[in-house]
């Protein structure tokens, strides 16, 4: 396993995790990073989150944070293309009931989620559709997040949501093991201020939206002056 590197990495992971440009969409993106976030690390921070105004969702499961087409051409993922095609509730009326529970809106004040759907479409949905249109898009990334189980990934390797601070490479390794290659883990401020609380995980998935082994190096977003451990929260 290679050792975890810092934020001055600039690996394709880690440059594609971070970086958007506005682009035009005419060329089909090359995979896609799907970023899963555990919810109780954000309702526990200072910042907290708010039940959207409709649905369920799954505060005790890792739900959908983003879904971003990378295009190796540029180096990158991007944002806002400039394709026109606005975002349609009623193409999506019948992942609604999946989209609520795995991929809600969490920000206060408590809005609906298709506030949010609309943002991540405008943002990274138009950057991909000469892949997939507006159901296809969010269907894609349903059926990844489904593929990865990433609360059983982690809990057949023994990493729990107990409160207890787990090794980074544990975690590495456990994703390693099940074929998903090297992954990005971004981590925000515990309660002594030391940016180790487990946020979210991004892996890949390829151009069918499907789950892929990531290419580069594992990348930690996450204070490593603490051993590189990281806290798994309730």
């Amino acid at each position: 396993m290679k050792p975890f590197h810092c934020f001055l990495l600039l690996t394709t992971l880690s440059l594609a995790s971070l970086s958007t440009i506005a682009f035009t969409a005419d060329i089909k993106p090359d995979y896609f990073f799907i970023s899963l976030k555990w919810p109780k690390t954000q309702c526990k921070s200072k910042e907290g989150c708010c039940l959207p105004k409709k649905g369920s969702p799954s505060l005790n499961d890792f739900v959908i944070h983003e879904f971003q087409a990378f295009y190796s051409s540029n180096g990158g993922t991007i944002a806002n293309c400039t394709t026109g095609t606005k975002f349609q509730p009623s193409k999506i009326a019948d992942l609604v009931p999946s989209l609520q529970k795995y991929w809600p809106s969490l920000s206060c004040p408590s809005r609906d989620s298709k506030k949010l759907w609309k943002e991540e479409w405008v943002e990274y949905g138009t950057c991909a559709e000469t892949l997939f249109n507006q159901h296809d898009y969010f269907a894609a990334a349903l059926r990844v997040y489904k593929q990865i189980n990433l609360l059983k990934l982690l809990a057949d390797a023994g990493i729990k949501p107990n409160g207890t601070y787990y090794p980074g490479e544990a975690i590495n390794k456990a994703i390693a093991k099940a074929g998903l290659g090297e992954i990005t883990v971004s981590c925000r401020e515990d309660e002594k201020g030391v940016n180790a609380v487990l946020d979210y995980i991004t892996f890949c998935a390829s151009n069918k939206g499907k789950k892929i082994k990531c290419p580069g190096h594992s990348f930690w977003i996450c204070d490593s002056t603490n051993g590189n451990k990281v806290k798994f929260p309730y």
